[in-house]
């Protein structure tokens, strides 16, 4: 199992005062991916018309996709919060995308990775939160018109699903990510093993199951970005409404 899991390896050693800044496969992927989402965006934006063409179309329409996301779950928030979703959206699904790829690298279906993305979703929640309602924001945790025998257990459950959430929104995305290399890397392997056997042409079956199920996961790379990117606007918008209508 473990020659079926992508690693993290070391491409460039480099070490600054002790420190270790080594450039790796999974940051050169994102360096990759970055630049990918830059080049593609100034190539579709190049020369606006008021006629659009298919290109410039093409990112009206994804513009007008998650700012709909945005607006309809953060509403008048929207506006401050529309370019980090979708730069959120555009480098999860890039990622995703790139790691179908041969040779490519797939960083969202490394764990500390989407860990880390979902901690600074959680990390911006809790900073809008207080800076909008001060130390009100934790009332929500435990509600003055509850009886007060309920209030600890109240409590207790409300703050293990508060904490919970950067670990379910990593967790989602990483397992569905490293599931589907895991599959599509068993049936590719299953092909190889046919090919050598008696009857070669058999292998034939595996290859057409493996070729479209990497179709079905470039769908399933652009679902995971947006349910990512769905739960991170409903995260940031609690903390913006939720629980505070009173103040």
């Amino acid at each position: 199992m473990s020659d079926l899991v992508e690693s993290v390896n070391v491409v460039l050693p480099i070490k600054i005062l002790g420190i270790d800044l080594s450039l790796t496969n999974s940051a050169c992927a994102m360096l990759i991916v970055t630049a990918a989402i830059i080049c593609v965006l100034m190539l579709c934006t190049r020369k606006l018309e008021v006629k659009p063409r298919k290109a410039q179309f093409f990112v009206e329409k994804l513009f007008y996709f998650i700012g709909s996301i945005v607006g309809q779950k953060l509403k008048n928030q929207s506006i401050a919060f529309f370019p980090y979703i979708l730069t959120l959206f555009l480098f999860i699904a890039f990622g995703n995308v790139f790691g179908v790829f041969p040779f490519g690298f797939s960083f969202t279906s490394q764990f500390i990775v989407t860990i880390t993305m979902a901690c600074l979703i959680f990390i911006c929640s809790i900073i809008i939160g207080v800076a909008n309602y001060g130390v009100h924001y934790f009332e929500h945790f435990c509600p003055s018109e509850l009886p007060g025998y309920i209030k600890p257990l109240f409590v207790v459950i409300e703050l293990m699903s508060f904490l919970f959430r950067p670990i379910s929104l990593g967790i989602r995305l990483f397992a569905n990510m490293f599931s589907g290399h895991i599959m599509l890397k068993i049936i590719a392997g299953f092909a190889v093993t046919l090919s050598t056997t008696s009857f070669p042409s058999v292998a034939i079956l595996p290859i057409i199951i493996d070729v479209l199920l990497d179709i079905f996961k470039l769908v399933v790379c652009v679902l995971q970005s947006y349910v990512f990117v769905v739960l991170s606007c409903e995260y940031l918008s609690e903390s913006c409404t939720i629980g505070h209508s009173k103040l």
